[in-house]
């Protein structure tokens, strides 16, 4: 789209594109916009309409500014190459700070946040033409494992920047599991190719691919951020010189934390899910507050653990809302869930406590153990301890029926890939970790996760779930 002018800080950035789209128009009908449409704008010209031109006679200092996470640095002869994550989420080189076409001690930082810009010119676009379109908001960056650099989607609005083909099926009539094109950083290497580097053409205009549009902001995979993978879904968070060195600070820690005579230090996660989907096989008994029930098993779980003599820290993995104020002083730290299983639940609150506790033991037990004594909590991770002691840094104790799973363990630094769900205790067996021998009667064995379990036992649960089936008259004896 030729005809935008160099951008300003303040500058209308909407309506000085909608102008070159008119004018271009007037003179090529043809490109006329049409219903459909997808416009590709560099994030430059938004970051400078923005204000996002700040004063930086250090470039390096405007990249630590910027960054949320350090993924690896490299030494070259002319300074150094930091891949970071950045704060809207984006992994690569620099943190987004450009210092190219700005003014000498001047640096331009990436928009603050590339969806809301995104949003924004679309609604301008969309009062103005009259019809349905779509935004992409682009920056150029590398890619792991290939040399060169493409644009990719950072930024978007009204417009799918995936196309989630799971649980379709192939030519051949075979199912697609994982495959989940990345049309918004196909749209946005296509509108690349248009603009070029030194073209001065900052904005593209796509058309043929209306079916990609979506004008519900809720939709999944409708905003650029959703493109990312950081977190729990990264499974290459740190460059190899960094991952190495964290491994050698771990088993130092661990060697440490091992040697005879010392006190092995114990972190306990627990992910608790909560609210009104919590303990759906309770969901048939009239009159039974099933969040009201999930809260009481976990702060009663929690009250034992504190009791055990082993335990220095407990993290709580949740989202729920008003947890803060339910769990008080029972939780060290609250770590966000997220949401994408308890597995993932599980690896959030491991990493918590690798950073916040580095060199203790991990113990990850399950929120619904309301009849959990601390002194049996002890003797299984006094076993643990033995168990990594000789050679064995994962363990497991399954439930009283023996086919689930109600904790596992982890030696310092050792990374934990639990294996929670239907038949989890043959699952955490065959990823190597060793059952710890506990009794059958322990109460670290007795999970409550329905009707029958609960009236089992009744009078052996702490004070919040005995206190509130008293209070319920058709759940008292």
């Amino acid at each position: 789209m030729p005809g935008i002018p160099e951008i300003a800080p303040g500058d209308d950035l909407a309506a000085i594109v909608a102008g070159a789209l008119e004018a271009d128009a007037a003179a090529h009908p043809e490109r006329a916009l049409r219903s459909g449409d997808i416009l590709i704008v560099t994030s430059k010209i938004v970051s400078k309409a923005e204000g996002r031109v700040v004063a930086a006679d250090d470039r390096e200092q405007a990249i630590t500014d910027e960054t949320v996470r350090v993924v690896a640095t490299r030494a070259y002869d002319g300074g150094v190459t930091r891949i970071v994550e950045n704060r809207q989420g984006v992994v690569g080189a620099a943190a987004g700070v450009d210092a190219s076409n700005v003014a000498d001690g001047s640096v331009l930082l990436l928009p603050r946040d590339p969806d809301a810009s995104a949003r924004a010119l679309l609604a301008a676009w969309n009062a103005r033409f009259g019809i349905e379109l779509g935004v992409i908001i682009s920056d150029t960056l590398g890619r792991t494992w290939r040399i060169g650099q493409t644009d990719l989607a950072i930024g978007a609005a009204g417009v799918r920047v995936v196309d989630d083909l799971r649980g379709q099926t192939d030519a051949a009539g075979r199912a697609l599991a994982v495959t989940q094109p990345a049309v918004g950083d196909e749209l946005a290497a296509l509108g690349d190719l248009v603009k070029g580097k030194a073209s001065g053409c900052p904005v593209a205009v796509v058309r043929g691919t209306a079916r990609l549009l979506e004008p519900q902001r809720s939709a999944p995979f409708t905003a650029g951020r959703s493109l990312t993978r950081t977190g729990q879904g990264d499974m290459f968070r740190l460059g190899t010189d960094e991952a190495l060195a964290e491994g050698y600070r771990s088993g130092l820690a661990a060697g440490l934390a091992l040697a005879t005579g010392a006190r092995p230090r114990w972190t306990v996660v627990v992910p608790f899910k909560g609210g009104d989907g919590a303990k759906s096989r309770f969901a048939g008994e009239a009159g039974l507050d099933r969040r009201r029930l999930s809260s009481a098993f976990l702060l009663d779980t929690l009250d034992a653990i504190r009791t055990a003599v082993a335990v220095d820290a407990v993290i709580v993995v949740s989202s729920e809302p008003s947890l803060a104020e339910t769990v008080h002083s029972r939780a060290d730290a609250i770590v966000p869930d997220p949401s994408a299983g308890l597995n993932a639940a599980v690896a959030a609150g491991v990493l918590a406590a690798h950073r916040l506790h580095p060199g203790s033991f991990v113990a990850v037990l399950v929120g619904d153990l309301p009849a959990l004594r601390g002194e049996d909590l002890d003797a299984a991770l006094r076993s643990a301890v033995d168990a990594a002691r000789h050679g064995h840094p994962y363990s497991f104790v399954p439930d009283a029926d023996g086919t689930g799973t109600t904790a596992i363990t982890a030696a310092p630094g050792a990374t934990i890939s639990s294996r929670f769900g239907r038949g989890s205790a043959a699952l955490h067996r065959d990823a190597g970790f060793v059952e710890l021998v506990v009794a059958t009667g322990s109460s670290l064995r007795q999970d409550v996760d329905d009707p029958r379990t609960l009236e089992a036992f009744r009078g052996s649960f702490g004070s919040a779930t005995e206190d509130l089936l008293a209070a319920r008259p058709s759940f008292a004896r």
